[in-house]
């Protein structure tokens, strides 16, 4: 997992206990001035933001809209931060205020009624990790599929905030048979919650992203064509009133024609389109920055 500036222990559990004690409003704005503290110092990230934005929005790295929107991310992710914590150890009355609401929920439902289970897939987009708090708090049995954090301080603390709002966690590796807990959930008509738009054990497949060939991981759509699942792009995305509403999208038509390279090829662009339809919606909550 790509290490941050403010992955370490200490930093998290720092802003753990002040997401504790502080209001919502206070932790939102101390986020925003540490992250365009960071913004001012981090040379190396505003490049990638910047340059990811100019393949996306098909414009200069340098031009005056890629910048503020490299600035608005900056500030967008502090917030994040500052949710990322808060959100999970608000009690559920509190919760709904930052809720606006969920479209698309109907699309699992019609999944899980065919009792093949449901892969929600994400990319670091908005809030992902609010979307599990979302999702387990409308009752489904869901488990994150995550890998672990760079210290082990640190992956009990983020895990210990999953596990309280009653989300499993299913930690993977470079492994074959890291996926076999994901099967027995699913095989259990669970939901499962992933991220499809960063390969990290570098065994992917290189797709077309934004015309760019970028190496997606093949993971989730295995999984998929492996268990019969349904395939759901899902995003959590802030409004500019702090509030959060979600997206399911419909269910990605998983294809087992040809070789099976063939069918996860085919599959993964798929997911990649609906993907950047999204990032180019919303291309300040887009928190990537290592270059495609």
């Amino acid at each position: 997992m790509r290490q941050h500036i403010l992955d370490t222990p200490l930093s998290y559990y720092t802003i753990f206990f002040v997401a504790r004690y502080l209001p919502l409003k206070i932790c939102r704005w101390l986020g925003r001035a540490v992250a365009l503290a960071i913004y001012t110092f981090s040379r190396h990230d505003r490049n990638g933001f910047a340059s990811n934005l100019s393949i996306a929005l098909n414009m200069p790295a340098e031009s005056t809209r890629v910048q503020r929107l490299v600035r608005r991310m900056f500030a967008n992710y502090g917030e994040y931060m500052a949710d990322y914590f808060c959100l999970p150890q608000m009690p559920p009355h509190k919760v709904d205020t930052v809720f606006a609401g969920l479209t698309g929920e109907h699309i699992i439902k019609a999944a899980r009624n065919r009792g093949n289970g449901v892969i929600l897939l994400s990319a670091h987009i908005g809030n992902w990790e609010f979307g599990g708090t979302m999702v387990r708090h409308a009752n489904y049995p869901l488990a994150v599929v995550s890998l672990p954090h760079n210290s082990a301080p640190t992956n009990a603390l983020v895990n210990r905030l999953r596990g309280a709002k009653g989300i499993s966690v299913i930690e993977v590796d470079a492994s074959p048979f890291s996926a076999i807990p994901v099967l027995k959930h699913l095989r259990q008509n669970g939901v499962v919650a992933m991220i499809g738009d960063k390969d990290f054990f570098g065994n992917g497949k290189k797709i077309s992203y934004f015309g760019r060939p970028v190496r997606f991981p093949i993971g989730p759509v295995t999984i998929a064509m492996a268990s019969g699942a349904a395939l759901i792009p899902a995003f959590v995305l802030k409004q500019p009133n702090g509030t959060y509403f979600g997206v399911l999208e419909e269910a990605i038509q998983v294809s087992s024609e040809g070789s099976r390279d063939e069918a996860i090829q085919a599959n993964l662009e798929k997911v990649a389109a609906v993907f950047e339809q999204y990032i180019r919606k919303y291309p300040d909550q887009w928190y990537n920055p290592d270059p495609i």
